[in-house]
C-alpha cells in the first residue's frame, strides 16, 4: 500500500478521554443499527453459510451472496459488495473474522469467518433452535412496537406491550401462532444454554423422584434433566396453547393449567425458570404460595433466574441482566431481580429456608427453597 493510501487515523489508544468519550456517545446514538443487521444476517442464514464451509473457513462475500437461499440473482456485483458492507459492520462488533488482502490491481479483499459468539447463530445439526430464534423474536414488530412507549413505561408503570396490542405478551401468542413459535424456538433455544450449563455444577436433582417444572414451555430443559437423572419422573407445566406444541419426550407427562391456580402438579420438588420475570412482587408472592401448598413438608421450590447485582458493572453478565430488565419492565410489567429480593418474596410466601446454591456464567442463579 502505498504511503498515500495508509489510512488517516492516530495510533490505536492514542485518543482523549473526552474524544474516547465523544466516539462512544456517537455509538450509543446508533445502537439500533447492529440488532437490525443481525437479524438480517441471521434471516439469510449467514453465519450457518460460512460455518458449512468448515471450522477455519473465511469466505468472500461474493462466495457468501452465491450461497443465498432467495429469489432475488444474487450473482450480482451489487449484491455482494452490499454484503460486504454488511459483513465489515459484524467483524467490527467481533461477531465474525475478517482477514484483508491488496490485490494486484489495487482493490482489497475481505475475507470473512465465524468468531467464538457468532456460532451461537448457527443452526445446529439437530435442528435445535439457536440463538437467531432470540434475535428474531426481538426484531419481531409486535415487541419492537412497544419500546416506542418505554418512558411510558418508566413514567407511569403498566404493561406497554398491553397498551400497544390490547393484550398481553401471551394473549398475544395464543392469537398468534407463527409469533407463538418464534417465542417457544427462543425460549428453547436460551434454556439449552442455560441447562446445559447449570447441569455441570448443580447437583441438586440428584436423588429426586419426581420434578415438576412450572411455566417449562415445550419441556426441552425438563428433559434435559431427566436424561441425565432417568430415575425422575418429570412433569411439564405450562399454558395449553403451550402445551400444544410441546413434543413427546421419554418419561415425561405435559400437563397444561395457569401457575395462579392451585392445579400445580405435585411432585418431590418445584423448578420455575424465570418465569417470576414476568410479573410483580405481589403476582411472584401469589406463585410462590402455590407451589408452596403443593409441596410435601419436606419439598423444595428450585429458582433458576438471571442474577440482577445490586451494584452494576460494565461485565457482560451485568449488562445482560440489566437489558432483560428493561425489557420486563417495558412487557409484561415485570423484573428481574437481586438475590435479597428474591429472597424477600420467598419468605412473603412462607418459605423458611432459602439457600442460595450457584451461579453459572455469571448470569443464571440458582436459589433452593424450603418449607421447613
Amino acid at each position: 500500500m502505498s504511503p498515500s493510501l495508509k489510512p488517516l487515523l492516530p495510533p490505536s489508544g492514542s485518543l482523549s478521554e473526552e474524544d474516547e468519550a465523544c466516539l462512544q456517545a456517537m455509538l450509543f446514538s446508533s445502537a439500533h443499527v447492529v440488532p437490525m443487521v443481525l437479524n438480517a444476517a441471521t434471516q439469510l442464514g449467514l453465519f450457518d453459510i460460512i460455518n458449512r464451509a468448515g471450522p477455519k473457513a473465511q469466505l468472500l462475500p461474493s462466495q457468501i451472496a452465491s450461497e443465498l437461499e432467495t429469489a432475488v440473482d444474487c450473482t450480482d456485483d451489487d449484491v455482494a459488495s452490499r454484503l460486504d458492507r454488511m459483513l465489515r459492520l459484524l467483524a467490527s462488533h467481533s461477531l465474525l473474522t475478517c482477514s484483508v488482502k491488496t490485490l494486484e490491481d489495487g482493490r482489497v479483499e475481505r475475507r470473512y469467518g465465524l468468531a467464538p459468539s457468532s456460532r451461537f447463530f448457527v443452526k445446529a445439526e439437530s435442528e435445535e433452535p439457536s440463538l437467531a430464534s432470540l434475535v428474531a423474536l426481538h426484531s419481531h414488530p409486535a415487541p419492537q412496537q412497544a419500546w416506542f412507549h418505554f418512558k411510558d413505561a418508566v413514567l407511569e408503570g403498566g404493561n406497554q406491550f398491553k397498551k400497544v396490542h390490547g393484550m398481553s405478551i401471551f394473549e398475544y401468542m395464543d392469537n398468534d401462532p407463527a409469533f407463538n413459535t418464534i417465542f417457544n424456538s427462543s425460549m428453547v433455544a436460551i434454556s439449552n444454554l442455560m441447562m446445559k450449563r447449570i447441569l455441570e455444577i448443580y447437583d441438586g436433582f440428584e436423588g429426586l423422584s419426581s420434578l415438576v417444572d412450572v411455566a417449562g414451555g415445550t419441556g426441552k430443559c425438563l428433559s434435559m434433566i431427566t436424561s441425565k437423572y432417568p430415575s425422575i419422573k418429570g412433569i411439564n407445566f405450562d399454558l395449553p396453547h403451550v402445551i400444544k406444541e410441546a413434543p413427546s419426550y421419554p418419561g415425561i407427562e405435559h400437563v397444561g393449567g395457569s401457575m395462579f391456580s392451585s392445579n400445580i402438579p405435585k411432585a418431590d420438588a418445584i423448578m420455575i425458570k424465570d418465569a417470576l420475570h414476568n410479573w410483580t412482587d405481589e403476582d411472584c408472592v401469589k406463585i410462590l404460595k402455590n407451589c408452596y401448598d403443593t409441596l410435601p413438608s419436606k419439598g423444595k421450590l428450585i429458582l433458576i433466574y438471571h442474577l440482577l447485582l445490586e451494584e452494576p458493572d460494565t461485565s457482560i453478565s451485568s449488562m445482560y441482566a440489566s437489558r432483560l430488565d428493561n425489557t420486563m419492565m417495558m412487557q409484561p410489567n415485570g423484573k428481574e431481580r437481586t438475590e435479597s429480593e428474591f429472597r424477600a418474596l420467598s419468605e412473603a410466601a412462607g418459605f423458611s429456608n432459602c439457600k442460595f446454591v450457584c451461579c453459572a456464567c455469571n448470569i443464571w442463579a440458582v436459589m433452593e427453597l424450603y418449607k421447613s
